[in-house]
């Protein structure tokens, strides 16, 4: 498989010049034979944190250009994934749209969103995995260790991250990408906006991050388009052990001992001496 990342800083509210620029990114990718082209985070609306900047007019021109890249996909065979608001019910969602060619488009909306972005957009519930093991994601949900592991458990073996990823605070960026690689067995793939637009300096560095957490293709802080090769089995070989490269991440969890993960406090429990026999009969304490 062949991915080409579009980097580019999406400009706020205007979905025609940002529509235009991805069309002209997928066609670059169309001749470089890419078979998925993945784009930044809300590249079509600009990163808006202003729930009234979302206006029916904004967002019906934002359906219309999801229309065009459907269009857009199918004249180029190639699978289009970009950032995009989408309405769901009576709320906002910061969505993942992923379009194949001649196909339904599959929709991801992002489940871990800050402070900010919170007053402007609901929260999605579930993670999503399309065919060939190519899960979504979307920014912030790259720095929860749970969240990518979810989408591994559910059989990605490429996971896709729009990202609005701000320079400052940039060095989490640098780092979670490729520990989510390693620790999954997978591809990571992230397209980031860059520039100064409006009040935002994004960080650039779009990348394409293999199970080994080695770097595939990256960008710098400038508008650009990279295209990297994929072996989607190789995944499937490190994972089976057949190739090993890595240490078997996944097949070695113990799920048993994870609980307290699924907690809905942030704080740990009331502190109490906790003891257990180990698997030598041995007595341990723990103090939690």
């Amino acid at each position: 498989m062949r991915v080409a990342l579009g980097q580019f800083g999406a400009q706020l509210g205007n979905v025609r010049a940002n529509l235009d620029k991805m069309q002209a990114m997928s066609a670059d990718a169309a001749r470089a034979d890419a078979d998925v082209v993945c784009f930044p985070e809300l590249s079509l609306s600009g990163y808006l944190l202003d729930a009234a900047a979302y206006t029916p007019r904004l967002l019906g021109e934002v359906a219309d250009a999801v229309d065009e890249l459907a269009s857009e996909s199918a004249r180029h065979d190639m699978t289009l994934v970009y950032g995009a608001p989408k309405r769901v019910g009576g709320g906002l969602r910061n969505a993942v749209v992923m379009q194949p060619p001649n196909e339904s488009r599959i929709v991801y909306a992002k489940t871990h969103l800050d402070a900010v972005e919170r007053a402007v957009f609901d929260r999605g519930d579930r993670f999503v995995v399309a065919r060939q093991g190519i899960g979504l994601a979307c920014c912030y949900d790259l720095a929860f260790p749970e969240a990518a592991r979810a989408v591994n458990l559910l059989g990605a073996r490429l996971l896709l991250v729009p990202m609005a990823w701000e320079a400052k605070r940039g060095f989490v960026m640098a780092n979670v990408v490729p520990a989510r690689a390693v620790e999954n067995i997978f591809y990571v793939a992230c397209a980031n906006q860059c520039g100064k637009v409006g009040p935002f300096t994004f960080r650039g560095g779009s990348c394409l991050v293999d199970p080994l957490g080695r770097t595939c293709a990256c960008l710098g802080d400038e508008e650009g388009l990279a295209v990297s090769d994929l072996d989607l089995d190789w995944v499937s070989r490190l994972r089976d052990r057949r190739d090993d490269s890595s240490y078997p991440l996944v097949a070695d969890r113990r799920p048993e001992l994870y609980e307290i993960l699924t907690h809905q406090d942030s704080e740990p429990p009331e502190a109490e001496d906790t003891v257990a026999k180990n698997d030598g009969g041995q007595i341990s304490q723990t103090f939690i």
